[in-house]
């Protein structure tokens, strides 16, 4: 009976002749299927949470990354507030962004004194009584945290002090641009006087606006530590002050040299009908580049001629003054039909700074002269100059004789 009753209870469940799946509540363990699909539910939660607080993370990240710096002290230890901007140096007393905003009613149109490539020049009236050039770049696409370099270029072009280079007061960074605080010249740049205005410059003015960017360059390439080349030199970028005094500006391709072997640079910066053969070819950056475009603006004072020419008559100034010195030779008839050519000194003079023109557009480099050295002409020129005034004057004098 028992042995039966275990044979039947066996048949019934378990064994070789029974069927548990007919009687799923009999058996305490679930089924294989019923266990892996929460677990796969439950994994799958997992990583969609887990990919979705990652994006967060990083779209935290690069927001961080991407937002404008706020760690520069303000003008005179004062809080710029968040839609002002960061001051990289302090400029005069008395000047602040605020005060900048308020006097060129935030950058309006009419405030506008002047348009290049780099960017637009507004002029500002302070309350101080003090004018100031603001020069609001081109937008910076990488916001107001400029590379070590050109900070380090900027901090540098700051402390420049020189009675013919342009006084750089300040940069900051505003509304998505960069923006430098220059020392306000009151007669504008050499080149609107020159091809722009109605305005007729006398030799003598010329000379001095000459000599002085040729001080301002001799600065920058041989007494500034560290030395600077401009790369930009042009009739536009020598700008006037209310007495015509010639001040070197617009630093914006400015490259600070450490050691006297030139530099490599990515492309050819500069402008056209001012920018050195070797430095188109090579794009090798040195002071003689500088000197080849005085030259250039050496013949736009002589000539007054833009230094770009028709096609047909060479395409720049330097090869059509060579032109012309090789067909009719180095006469006065070449130079500018405004200026008063009635002194015999006044074209010896223009002789001799056209000579030292083509000497500095000279096509090898090691042809072409220092800025010291030009300087040097110049002033050699100058006293010449001086000499023969003085000696017409002494003829004109009338003899004692004749006075009495």
């Amino acid at each position: 009976m028992a042995v039966s009753s275990f044979i039947g209870n066996k048949g019934l469940c378990g064994g070789p002749l029974g069927d548990c799946s007919a009687n799923p509540s009999s058996s305490s363990v679930p089924p294989l299927e019923g266990v892996g699909a929460p677990r796969g539910r439950i994994i799958t939660y997992v990583a969609a949470a887990i990919g979705g607080v990652s994006l967060i993370l990083i779209a935290i990240l690069l927001y961080f990354m991407r937002r404008p710096t706020e760690t520069v002290i303000a003008l005179q230890d004062k809080e710029i507030s968040s839609s002002e901007s960061d001051i990289y140096f302090p400029p005069k007393d008395g000047l602040t962004l605020q005060l900048l905003i308020e006097a060129t009613n935030n950058f309006h149109d009419s405030f506008i004194v002047g348009r290049g490539a780099c960017g637009t020049v507004y002029k500002a009236d302070m309350p101080s009584g003090q004018t100031v050039a603001v020069k609001k770049l081109a937008s910076n696409r990488e916001g107001s945290s400029i590379e070590n370099s050109f900070q380090a270029e900027i901090l540098t072009l700051g402390k420049i002090r020189h009675r013919n280079i342009v006084k750089l007061y300040g940069f900051c960074y505003y509304q998505g641009s960069n923006i430098l605080l220059y020392e306000y010249m009151a007669k504008g740049s050499l080149g609107e006087l020159l091809h722009e205005s109605s305005y007729s410059l006398e030799w003598p003015t010329r000379f001095t606006i000459a000599f002085g960017a040729a001080e301002g360059l001799a600065y920058l390439h041989h007494d500034c530590k560290p030395r600077i080349i401009h790369r930009d030199i042009k009739s536009n970028n020598i700008l006037l002050d209310a007495n015509f005094e010639a001040q070197v500006g617009d630093f914006g391709l400015a490259k600070i040299i450490d050691m006297p072997q030139s530099k490599s640079m990515s492309a050819v910066a500069g402008s056209y009908g001012y920018i050195a053969p070797e430095y188109a070819y090579t794009m090798k950056v040195t002071e003689k580049c500088d000197i080849y475009s005085y030259g250039v603006v050496l013949l736009e004072l002589i000539t007054g001629r833009t230094p770009v020419q028709p096609l047909d008559q060479g395409g720049d100034l330097v090869t059509w003054a060579r032109r012309y010195i090789r067909d009719n030779s180095l006469t006065s008839e070449m130079f500018d039909t405004r200026l008063n050519l009635e002194h015999q000194s006044v074209v010896d003079q223009m002789i001799a700074v056209m000579k030292i023109a083509l000497m500095c557009t000279s096509m090898s480099p090691s042809d072409r002269p220092s800025m010291r050295e030009v300087v040097l002409m110049l002033s050699e020129s100058k006293e010449r100059e001086e000499r023969n005034l003085v000696s017409s004057r002494t003829y004109d004098l009338p003899l004692k004789d004749d006075a009495l």
